[in-house]
């Protein structure tokens, strides 16, 4: 690249740390819209770009731009998303960042490198609601729920692996965060000898490449390392709606793929229980998609599991 190309490139501002090289015009798209390029830290803090500075502090109520001043304003989208965050003023910066901005990147899969785009409102209408609405198109990748439980349901939801065509909906991901919570109280309650290693909670599809005679794989990433590779008894557990249901298996662990392979499946195909999302009540069926989570612990081996409706 010559220095004339160096030359041309657009600079990094040293306030806003914005690229586009707008921070020097003061304007908003239509009187009303900004949009923010997410740098690296954003979950951390991300900063208001210059150039829509001073309409945000305006718009937000914000007495004296050049002052040290918090306040809390509401994010709003057209999913009837809603969560307050702090919004923060020092001399020269303006920028997002605390526990609720985190969790509103996450909800909706900010990733580093995307605008995202900000309504300020009409501002010929006077406005007594500290509202920015965010304009995403796509829907969110995590429900609500995922907010409201503890940092072990969160850790057993971003950890699931996903089988090919086993993704979830972020709806749908509602009984997914309800079966961790689920399991984590049941755990508590029974008083569940502890877990060697780290839940990872698997979403499959069942059908004919994984269940076939009485048989069911299990991949090996949602395999204990510390399960005995020569295989052994294994209590299957559906804790839907209130009495478990607990039937024995047994199972092996591949040698060459890592996968586990339970027999005697067919029993907990045929065992009818309350699914996922429904109060009605059937067995498995070829086509549903199943929720587990394997235990491996002093009490033995467990896997349990639900069905979605």
């Amino acid at each position: 690249m010559s220095s004339s190309d160096d030359e041309s490139l657009l600079g990094e501002c040293d306030w806003c740390h914005d690229d586009r090289g707008q921070c020097d015009r003061f304007y908003l798209d239509d009187d009303r819209r900004f949009s923010i390029k997410l740098e690296e830290t954003f979950e951390v803090e991300t900063f208001i770009p210059c150039h829509a500075r001073r309409y945000v502090l305006q718009r937000m109520g914000f007495e004296d731009h050049e002052n040290f001043e918090t306040k809390k304003i509401h994010l709003r989208t057209h999913h009837d998303v809603d969560f307050e965050v702090n919004l923060y003023n020092a001399e020269s910066v303006t920028h997002f960042g605390c526990n609720n901005w985190e969790a509103f990147c996450k909800l909706y899969g900010f990733d580093e490198g995307m605008l995202v785009t900000m309504d300020l409102g009409d501002p010929e209408i006077e406005q007594d609601n500290m509202d920015i609405w965010v304009l995403v198109d796509k829907p969110p990748v995590l429900p609500l729920s995922y907010f409201e439980v503890s940092k072990n349901v969160h850790n057993m939801v971003d950890k699931t692996h996903y089988t090919d065509g086993a993704e979830l909906t972020y709806k749908e991901k509602t009984h997914l965060v309800g079966f961790c919570q689920d399991l984590e109280n049941y755990n508590n309650y029974i008083g569940t000898p502890q877990h060697y290693g780290q839940y990872v909670p698997l979403v499959h599809v069942l059908n004919y490449g994984n269940y076939y005679g009485d048989t069911l794989i299990i991949p090996e990433e949602c395999v204990p390392h510390l399960m005995y590779k020569n295989g052994g008894s294994l209590h299957v557990m559906n804790i839907y709606p209130g009495h478990p249901t607990n039937l024995n298996c047994t199972y092996r662990i591949s040698k060459r793929s890592g996968d586990m392979t339970i027999t005697g499946w067919k029993k907990c195909m045929h065992s009818r229980k309350e699914l996922l999302g429904s109060k009605r009540k059937r067995g498995a069926r070829i086509g549903d998609k199943m929720i587990s989570i394997l235990h491996n612990g002093e009490s033995g081996s467990i896997l349990f599991y639900a069905i979605l409706a």
